[in-house]
């Protein structure tokens, strides 16, 4: 019997309207034997099996025919391979992109192309497999810039999400991304945040995070909600990066390392600030991130903010990795950083400070009853949970994609001050609680007074040994009798303000 391998209805499983006895799919489907709509009952045996099998049968057949021999065996090879595969090529990388049933991932691409190359041609050479690559990559350019376009759309491992309908969509490789995150969203039952998640024990730790002597944060337990939801929105929120500070137990290392879960390790990546200022090929590593998150920043200065202004304006700049070619950078990344003390910056302008919202962690959950050593891994392995928390993480993104700004956020100058204060506290307490006097200060009883003013502020105090040193660089010392003394110094204590002083 000769086999109709073209049968186009068959080919597009429209079984119903081919009307070939002999045609391939015939083999497994039966569609030309009596049916229900004939009222003849169909016997199990005659149900199809699986239609995989005969899509195999015409994909044999078709190779079969193909010459992977012959003067045209390139052009063969990559014409099915382009039928079996999704390719794309990156125009100004020159990487090629292999769509893996969800996104366009860059790590396997060649791999496969020379594995099968390898198996469709006869004594296959190195030459065959870099030929077949390079044809690929000719035919199959596009534009960076046509990848994760859309800040409305993410692709999650159950489908494609539209962040302002909330419809959930099937994979397509017509869906140009290659940022996929693993999780799930489910539709919600409320409407309100805290009713879908105030039983989950994310909800228990945040709220516990910011509450701090008996009160309730709601500010920056709000600022964190929107920090986490930001980074799944595929553009930048109103130029802003973040600051999360604090000491340590405080549960800002468990939030990050929570939200990198969510976000996935090919989603991130870790570079400090210093060295997104400083070294020109780090911005590329950049490219497809949809965060880059470093705890524990350094205190070294930093002298340039120049990359760091570019990376949140939403504008395109210009990136290259080490012996690469220059490219055009569209950066959707969100900077999320911690420290226990800000660094020192040069750049005293509006155009660094405004770009910055800072978190305050100050709960400390050392020699806490609250506290649970085993809670980060609590968080991890609870994927229903990570799948709520997630959903409840996108209604919050799809209102900052709609309002383009976050609901909590300080002037430009307030930020200073406390930015400057943190980075230099022994500066600012000169500045503020040491005035020029006659008379002379012991040094012992300068230390605990700086010592009392750091704590009164919920900061760290420099040891004795590194205060004095320090100090020194301000004012002289001298030695009186057995007593070492600052010179020409006096205390100016802090004025508590009483509500009766107003009603006077």
């Amino acid at each position: 019997m000769s086999i109709k391998i073209n049968c186009t209805p068959c080919r597009n499983d429209n079984h119903d309207e081919c009307t070939h006895d002999n045609c391939l799919c015939e083999i497994d489907c039966k569609h030309n034997a009596p049916s229900l709509k004939d009222g003849v009952q169909l016997k199990e045996e005659d149900r199809i099996v699986d239609r995989d099998v005969w899509k195999q049968i015409y994909a044999d057949q078709r190779q079969a025919r193909l010459d992977f021999e012959g003067k045209n065996k390139i052009d063969n090879v990559c014409d099915e391979l382009q039928r079996l595969h999704s390719f794309i090529t990156l125009r100004k990388t020159d990487e090629i992109l292999l769509y893996n049933g969800k996104i366009y991932d860059k790590d396997k691409a060649e791999t496969v192309i020379k594995e099968e190359t390898e198996k469709l041609i006869p004594n296959c050479t190195t030459h065959n497999r870099s030929e077949v690559i390079n044809k690929i990559r000719a035919q199959t350019y596009s534009d960076l810039e046509n990848f994760d376009a859309d800040p409305n759309i993410i692709t999650l491992e159950n489908g494609i999400l539209s962040l302002d309908s909330l419809e959930l969509l099937p994979h397509t490789p017509r869906n140009l991304s290659r940022v996929l995150y693993p999780v799930e969203y489910i539709p919600l039952e409320c409407d309100d945040v805290e009713d879908n998640l105030k039983d989950t024990l994310f909800w228990k730790f945040l709220t516990t995070s910011f509450t701090v002597d008996n009160k309730f944060r709601k500010e920056d337990f709000e600022t964190v909600l929107e920090i986490m939801a930001s980074v799944f929105v595929k553009k930048q929120i109103d130029e802003k990066a973040s600051m999360f500070l604090g000491q340590g137990e405080n549960g800002k290392s468990v939030l990050l390392q929570y939200l990198s879960s969510m976000l996935g390790k090919n989603n991130l990546s870790s570079m400090s600030l210093q060295e997104m200022s400083d070294d020109k090929f780090m911005i590329a590593e950049l490219d497809g991130k949809s965060a880059n998150i470093y705890p524990d920043l350094e205190r070294n200065e930093l002298k340039r903010t120049g990359r760091i202004k570019a990376i949140t304006s939403n504008e395109p700049i210009q990136a290259q990795k080490k012996h690469g070619h220059p490219f055009t950078l569209y950066p959707f990344c969100k900077l999320i950083f911690s420290c226990n003390r800000f660094p020192k910056v040069s750049d005293q302008g509006q155009g660094f400070f405004r770009r910055w919202l800072i978190v305050k962690w100050e709960r400390n959950f050392e020699n806490d009853s609250e506290r649970d050593s085993h809670l980060l891994e609590k968080l991890l392995s609870n994927r229903p949970e990570t799948n709520l928390v997630f959903s409840c993480l996108v209604d919050i993104a799809n209102k900052l994609n709609k309002m383009g700004k976050f609901t909590h956020s300080k002037d430009w100058i307030a930020i200073q001050k406390e930015w400057n204060e943190n980075a230099d506290p022994l500066d600012d307490f000169v500045n503020n609680y040491i005035i020029d006097s006659d008379s002379n200060k012991s040094k012992r009883e300068t230390y605990q007074f700086y010592k009392k003013i750091m704590l009164s502020k919920g900061e760290n105090p420099l040891g004795i040994g590194t205060f004095s040193k320090a100090f020194a660089e301000y004012f002289d010392a001298d030695r009186n009798n057995h007593t070492r003394e600052w010179l020409n110094i006096d205390f100016k204590t802090p004025v508590v303000s009483k509500l009766e002083d107003f009603s006077q």
